[in-house]
């Protein structure tokens, strides 16, 4: 096995159980008012994510536009086939995910996800008060984030989160 895999193997198989859940539609793409909400949540997660780096002595993870979108595709999966989890729908791991979005040649990737909380602040708070989430953002070793935050009327969550990080050779 590569080590870029082994060290996936890793972070992913840390991580797996912790899909976060704390309290069941077709997520249809975002437009006008909705996508710049979206957008300012996704901001906002970055920004907070990097807060609590800062504080912890790590560097800022800077924003990657592929892994945002292998992000935002997955939890828009999520809210699709009304799930949490970090397996897709048809069986897509995280570095499926992020090779297919362009993402490649990485050393390191991780990936967060959550659903119900409907504040980019709430959602970090609760990732920050879960071991493997929290081992994920404060992973100083990791360099790049992309987002996805998928609101889904009619469904069992209602709000869908990722965050993939990643660093590279």
């Amino acid at each position: 096995m590569p080590v870029s895999r082994y060290l996936a193997t890793i972070l992913v198989g840390t991580i797996a159980s912790t899909a976060l859940l704390t309290t069941s539609a077709s997520a249809a793409p975002a437009t006008g008012a909705a996508a710049a909400s979206a957008t300012s949540m996704q901001k906002a997660v970055v920004q907070l994510t990097n807060a609590a780096r800062r504080k912890a002595g790590c560097p800022a993870l800077k924003i990657k536009p592929a892994l945002h979108k292998a992000a935002q595709r997955h939890s828009a999966d999520m809210a699709k086939h009304n799930y949490v989890g970090h397996i897709g729908s048809h069986g897509s791991t995280i570095v499926d995910r992020v090779e297919a979005s362009g993402y490649t040649g990485w050393s390191a990737l991780a990936e967060n996800v959550a659903a119900v909380h409907v504040t980019a602040a709430g959602v970090v708070k609760s990732w920050m008060n879960s071991p493997g989430h929290r081992a994920n953002i404060l992973n100083c070793s990791l360099e790049h984030i992309g987002v996805g935050y998928v609101k889904q009327a009619g469904s069992a969550h209602g709000t869908y989160w990722t965050q993939n990080f990643g660093a590279k050779f």
